[in-house]
């Protein structure tokens, strides 16, 4: 699936329709391109003015690490979709079927992974709109403050997915783990949206 190539009113028609993808997944994804989208316009107003000119050097970093984001972000909100598609044709077979034998445990495990990695991302877009509390224009407090709640909710929806489809997984010491990462993941993206709020 080619999110990217959709418009804004494609995108929202094709969410609102009885089909499986695209979905929850796709959005968190593409939660976390907005939030970093809103990040650079923040920086971009505040580029070239004297009074941040000290913050150069991290403007520069953080704009190219969020373009970087961006890029990754709708990425994987295709291959959130993909990964779901997969999975849903296997759970349309029966359970001796051999292809679903042959293939569910590969499709469930992309089907977490990805969301996963949505999640880290998110947390790494935070961490970058962190370092810019009180190095940006004064004037987008509210656009800074966004782009962390929207990196936020991208993690908390991701956590959904992941959580849904560890539900497909017997209990295991490597499910129990990935429920702890995606548990510390997430109170991090709190904390850190929270500590880009409480900073603005």
């Amino acid at each position: 699936m080619d999110l990217g190539s959709h418009t804004i009113n494609e995108l929202v028609a094709s969410l609102a329709s009885k089909q499986p993808t695209p979905g929850g997944g796709a959005v968190a994804g593409l939660l976390a391109a907005l939030s970093t989208s809103l990040g650079q316009m923040v920086l971009a107003y505040t580029q070239g003015k004297k009074k941040y000119a000290e913050h150069e050097s991290l403007h520069t970093d953080c704009i190219s690490f969020l373009q970087k984001a961006s890029d990754d972000a709708l990425l994987l909100a295709n291959e959130d979709a993909d990964a779901y598609e997969a999975l849903n044709m296997l759970w349309k077979l029966e359970k001796n079927d051999p292809t679903r034998i042959e293939r569910w445990e590969d499709a469930l495990a992309k089907a977490i992974q990805v969301p996963l990695q949505t999640m880290e991302l998110s947390e790494r877009i935070l961490t970058s709109l962190q370092t810019l509390q009180g190095k940006t224009n004064v004037m987008l407090s509210s656009d800074l403050i966004i782009a962390g709640i929207l990196a936020e909710s991208a993690a908390r929806s991701a956590r959904l997915n992941v959580e849904i489809n560890l539900n497909q997984m017997v209990e295991s010491d490597a499910k129990n783990a990935l429920q702890s990462k995606t548990s510390d993941l997430l109170a991090s993206c709190k904390f850190a949206c929270k500590s880009i709020e409480d900073g603005c």
